[in-house]
């Protein structure tokens, strides 16, 4: 009984760390747009805290984008048509370090004048769509109105716009 049991058992346990290790990967909406080995979808409109566009992204496979260069910062901000949209930045586990939500470093910053402001309470990163900087601001300030989702790995790593046809617009 007790060989049955351990057999079944590892019979078991292998079949998950298999399905686990080999698990088709979730494919991004056919409207998602493929830059540089991922595919974005904005949702603008939407009046979504940080934290229900964060589960609203990883309830459809994807997360709340992670900006590591100008050019995604930039092709990011085309998408948002002008909107101030979540990302996914945070600082919420200690005022003032920043983090992305996914784990990924924190190294390219494109803060807006006075930014980050460090107000009180949990603080989450806003692209505003019509600079490209970003600010910090609370969960439910209600100013934001959308938030973008990532698919990483999900795009040829030259999809997308080239960099010269990525500039950012004039300061305002």
């Amino acid at each position: 009984m007790k060989t049955i049991f351990k057999t079944t058992f590892i019979s078991l346990l292998l079949s998950f760390i298999t399905g686990s290790l080999f698990a088709d990967k979730v494919e991004p909406p056919k409207d998602a747009v493929p830059f540089r080995g991922s595919h974005y979808k904005a949702f603008l409109d939407t009046n979504s805290t940080w934290w229900e566009a964060k589960f609203a992204c990883d309830d459809i496979g994807g997360e709340l984008v992670v900006i590591s260069s100008v050019q995604e910062n930039e092709f990011v901000r085309r998408l948002t048509k002008d909107h101030l949209v979540w990302l996914g930045g945070t600082d919420e586990f200690e005022e003032g370090k920043w983090t992305w939500d996914n784990g990924e470093p924190f190294k390219f910053k494109h803060w807006g004048k006075g930014q980050p402001a460090g107000s009180n309470g949990f603080n989450f990163l806003v692209l505003d769509g019509k600079s490209g900087k970003w600010a910090d601001t609370t969960d439910f300030s209600g100013k934001v109105k959308g938030y973008i989702c990532e698919w990483k790995g999900s795009a040829p790593k030259n999809a997308g716009p080239k960099d010269k046809d990525l500039k950012p617009p004039a300061n305002k």
